[in-house]
């Protein structure tokens, strides 16, 4: 069996099942026109006689390379930036590998043009979809994209007037939420701590920011918005000046657990107790759990970001062109933290 197992192949595999080649290729990639117990019979007879795909002669023969690529955003080495970054790789993996579709991460450094990322990925046939985040309104990398009609999906919106494929987590929700529940709880000087105004997710969090004052006649004081990096060391270096203005903030809410780290930080650095204070922070991991005092969160997991992306672009790449139906808004989680 051991010479047989080392040729098996697709036409092989398919002639031992009596199976067409398609129905065992799509059988394999969990394909959903299949039957399960399909499915289930085809895949465990690949597990039993060996079976590993040939992704080079599938390469050759159609030109694709059965991978996706997600760009991500590299850290400074000497710094902590969001955490979440594996799980969401974990997503992506799990959903893509089922489907017989490999993944790689690379990583674009701070300053570097991800046009020319981009091209390297498409004219190399590096990848046959993108997988991509901190969208702009008007970004240069969706529109580059659309352009060369290459398939992707982005995590978040832009303000393109060309429909693409996208999902994202509803941040002008959770923000809103998260100055209703300080509000409810009698904090009134809130600060929001905010990534760079230029990404959509950040504008976002303005509106609910926004919306949630107006809705207890509050007005907005430009003081108490800063737009940050997603660093703990930039949070931490900014709240000397936050704090020693006329009228402090008395509560904040953090972009991620990453943010609020850096907060609850610099304001022991200054002699004054987080748990003196308001706290709500977005978050995609259970790092914040371990943080005392505990803010309240509003949670989505990265993993299954991953996941939903992945699914959203294994559809693209299968060739639906309904965009419209390829775009998801996600509701995080709010968690309250219990108070002794």
């Amino acid at each position: 069996m051991g010479d047989d197992r080392a040729r098996l192949n697709l036409k092989s595999l398919a002639r031992h099942l009596d199976l067409s080649i398609t129905t065992v290729s799509r059988a394999l990639r969990n394909g959903p026109e299949v039957r399960k117990e399909t499915i289930e019979r085809v895949q465990k007879a690949a597990a039993e006689l060996g079976y590993v795909r040939d992704f080079g002669g599938l390469t050759l023969r159609t030109g694709l390379s059965y991978s996706i690529c997600v760009l991500m955003s590299a850290v400074p080495p000497d710094d902590i930036a969001d955490t979440g970054s594996v799980g969401l790789l974990q997503g992506v993996h799990e959903v893509a590998q089922a489907a017989g579709y490999a993944v790689t991460a690379v990583p674009l450094a701070p300053g570097a043009d991800p046009i020319d990322a981009l091209k390297t990925i498409i004219d190399g046939r590096r990848a046959d979809g993108l997988i991509f985040d901190h969208t702009l309104p008007m970004d240069p990398r969706v529109r580059f994209l659309l352009e060369r009609d290459f398939p992707f999906v982005t995590f978040g919106r832009t303000e393109l007037f060309t429909p693409h494929a996208w999902f994202d987590i509803d941040d002008e929700d959770a923000t809103c939420r998260a100055v209703r529940h300080l509000l409810a709880n009698g904090y009134r000087r809130i600060c929001l701590i905010n990534p760079p105004a230029e990404f959509m997710f950040s504008q976002y969090r303005l509106r609910g920011y926004r919306k949630a004052l107006a809705e207890a006649g509050i007005g907005i004081d430009p003081r108490l918005i800063l737009d940050l990096d997603l660093t703990a060391r930039r949070t931490r270096a900014s709240v000397k000046d936050l704090m020693v203005q006329e009228s402090p903030p008395d509560a904040f809410i953090c972009v991620n657990d990453i943010t609020s780290l850096g907060m609850m930080t610099g304001l022991r650095d200054i002699g004054l107790d987080p748990a003196d204070f308001g706290f709500c922070a977005s978050t995609t991991t259970r790092l914040i759990e371990y943080v005392e005092p505990t803010p309240v969160s509003f949670y989505f997991p990265l993993q299954e970001a991953g996941r939903r992306l992945t699914r959203l672009m294994l559809r693209r790449l299968e060739g639906e062109t309904d965009i419209s139906q390829l775009q998801e808004l996600a509701v995080a989680e709010m968690h309250v933290p219990p108070r002794i």
